[in-house]
């Protein structure tokens, strides 16, 4: 597919369609791509940026632009993050319609709530062996926490396999649980287009934690990936960076970068047991810091998080087990 782009505001990237890039300050995610579909009776955005003044303007700078009426338009939230879900309560009180899934839904009633989200925070930190007072700091640097409204809008609810046009485009959403346990994409199969949210990135990778009630994140994340690769998607537009060109390549190499962080974790066990903290901290990351006690708050939450999902994808693969309080982890002979 060709890829058209403009200089200046909002970006026509297919026919039809446009992308305003929402820029996400001091985040090593630069920006949040919100994808437009104008045409027919109503107007498709799918996410919308954090609930922050420099996210608000570009968001609804572009859709003036574009001219776009807030009381036709149908906001579809991919996942709960608020840098993709901030704005929802901006744009409905305009008018708008927000969508999001049946799942997520769910969890933005559970996590919704500021305080309730930060003590969340905080316990399931403490059974990865983050001492408390660390992990309190954290959860106030949070940026989730931080760019959240107090509250949200009421939100029409989405299910897998329903429909939603727009333009000359129509979208049947298709459950990704793996980077959120309710993440959907909307797959077009007369384009052979993806909008991937943060299931498939391009030039990162997406963050996939351990969620409290679910078992196997990862694993989780790897059959939606596998999904994804049977739908033959030849574009993908994601959430953050830029179009996926060819899709089915970068979920090889998401596939073989788990499988290697997998080989990594069981190789640190090897020393165990370890509590997830201890395990984070002797993973390799992307992050510029001399030593894990350089590393800031939020982002040892966020590498611990991602340790404890591999971990517990060796745990169901009967690869590894904990006991204790915190869990100490090791690998089973």
């Amino acid at each position: 597919m060709a890829i058209r782009t403009s200089s200046d505001g909002p970006e026509e990237i297919l026919s039809g369609l446009f992308r305003i890039q929402v820029p996400l300050p001091r985040s090593p995610l630069r920006s949040i791509n919100a994808w437009v579909i104008p045409g027919g009776d109503r107007v498709l955005l799918v996410d919308t940026g954090m609930f922050r003044p420099e996210c608000e303007t570009v968001l609804l700078g572009g859709l003036s632009v574009l001219g776009i009426d807030l009381t036709r338009l149908d906001v579809f939230i991919t996942h709960i993050h608020a840098d993709h879900s901030g704005l929802a309560g901006v744009l409905a009180e305009r008018g708008a319609r927000i969508l999001m899934g049946r799942r997520e839904a769910v969890l933005l009633d559970a996590f919704g709530d500021k305080k309730r989200f930060a003590a969340v925070l905080v316990e399931q930190g403490v059974t990865y062996g983050i001492p408390r007072q660390d992990l309190e700091r954290a959860a106030r640097g949070h940026p989730g926490l931080r760019y959240s409204p107090d509250g949200y809008p009421p939100v029409t609810t989405v299910d897998p396999g329903d429909v939603l046009a727009a333009g000359g485009y129509r979208f049947e959403a298709v459950a990704t649980p793996g980077h959120t346990p309710g993440h959907l994409c909307l797959w077009d199969a007369g384009h052979r287009l993806l909008m991937s949210g943060d299931h498939i990135l391009g030039d990162i990778t997406p963050n996939i934690t351990s969620w409290p009630g679910v078992a196997d994140s990862l694993g989780d994340y790897l059959r939606s990936l596998d999904l994804v690769r049977r739908l033959d998607p030849a574009l993908a537009l994601p959430g953050h960076r830029s179009p996926i060109t060819e899709p089915l390549v970068r979920i090889a190499e998401l596939e073989r970068h788990h499988e290697a962080r997998l080989a990594e974790v069981e190789a640190i066990l090897a020393d165990g047991p370890l509590t997830v903290c201890e395990v984070a901290s002797r993973m390799t990351w992307d992050i510029r810091a001399e030593n894990w006690s350089a590393f800031p708050d939020a982002q040892k939450w966020f590498a611990c998080g991602e340790a404890a999902s591999h971990l517990d994808r060796l745990a169901v693969l009967g690869r590894a087990r904990s006991a204790g309080d915190p869990p100490r982890w090791e690998v089973i002979p």
